[in-house]
């Protein structure tokens, strides 16, 4: 849905003649930008802190205390933390801050294609 958006109104700022067009889908644009951040920003620092779990356990100095029922369970945390954490949106797109980079990169990509096209 939003990468539609985005190419609708990257194409309609390319073939728009009037300066008041032009920004109101600059403006469209920017706030469909911003609507993206919004989701993908935090889903990457989830992501990152996720991931910070199994050093964090580590270095909580686990293996000098004399505990053996800890030991087990403090493993098993340790080892599966270190898979990585997937958030997914609708189940097909990952969402993270790449996401957005890709995104706008397609976004700039149709630009410039339909200005070429444009032109000749």
């Amino acid at each position: 849905m939003r990468h539609t958006l985005l190419y609708i109104n990257c194409k309609s700022i390319c073939f728009s003649h009037s300066y008041q067009n032009q920004v109101r889908h600059v403006i469209i644009f920017i706030f469909v930008t911003l609507q993206l951040a919004f989701f993908c920003i935090p889903a990457n620092y989830i992501t990152n802190e996720a991931m910070a779990v199994s050093d964090a356990v580590y270095f909580s100095d686990w293996y000098s205390q004399h505990i053996p029922s800890l030991k087990v369970p403090l493993l098993l945390i340790i080892q599966n933390s270190q898979e990585e954490i997937t958030i997914k949106g609708g189940g097909l797109v990952t969402i993270n801050a790449g996401t957005i980079v890709k995104v706008l990169k397609v976004a700039w990509s149709v630009c410039s294609l339909v200005r070429g096209l444009r032109q000749n």
